[in-house]
């Protein structure tokens, strides 16, 4: 998990650095003086990275303990509202979805998805021509995951318990409202802007992720 994270992150840097590089290349203009104020909308997509774990299920398919981990990646997309009331500050409201990716839990098939609604408070940093900004806030997302996993025999205490363990498909839906946060850059071009952001977000007892390249288009 923490070589994927390294690698979103150096992704994210590379991304940032590179739209940096553009736009220190064009004429520069004065910090502030065009910043478009206002309600924006706008579309990303990108790819996401989905985790959850999995639950250990008996035979009849309760579920009551844990059985592994999902982690896999998947193309992804969302969709956005803003609004820009000052140069520095705002607030964004997003619907995404992660995907549907297959993979498994302890070498047992399964597969994932997750989509859901964000609010965001957005702080954008003064540098000049391209934009820096800095997100945190809350996002719902629903997962519904369906997979294979270990059951054993529940036994009462103090009875004989025959000694086994077997296999049962289990499905879970869950619905999971956290903490979220992001960091992006964007550069304006008349009422149209290009970003790139890293967003971070907690669900189905993981820390899926959205690393997108968006438009967005200034009213």
């Amino acid at each position: 998990m923490r070589r994927f994270l390294l690698t979103h992150e150096h992704a994210l840097c590379r991304a940032l650095t590179l739209a940096a590089f553009m736009c220190v290349s064009l004429p520069i203009r004065q910090a502030g003086a065009d910043e478009l104020l206002g309600a924006y909308i706008g579309g990303a997509v990108g790819q996401s990275h989905v985790e959850a774990t999995g639950q250990q299920v008996d035979v009849g398919g309760s579920v009551y303990r844990d059985t592994g981990r999902f982690d896999e990646t998947h193309s992804a997309y969302k969709l956005m509202l803003g609004i820009r009331p000052i140069p520095l500050l705002g607030a964004e409201l997003a619907y995404m979805d992660l995907g549907h990716p297959s993979g498994s839990f302890n070498a047992y098939p399964a597969n994932v998805s997750m989509k859901g609604e964000s609010a965001f408070g957005v702080i954008y940093l003064p540098v000049p021509t391209i934009n820096l900004f800095l997100k945190a806030g809350l996002a719902r997302i629903q997962s519904k995951i369906n997979g294979t996993g270990y059951f054993a025999p529940y036994c009462p205490p103090y009875a004989l318990c025959p000694l086994y363990v077997g296999i049962a498909p289990f499905h879970l839906d869950r619905t999971n409202t956290g903490f979220a946060a992001g960091a992006g850059a964007q550069y304006k071009f008349g009422f149209w802007a290009v970003r790139t952001e890293y967003e971070r977000f907690n669900a189905a007892g993981e820390h899926p992720s959205l690393l997108s390249l968006g438009v967005t288009r200034s009213f």
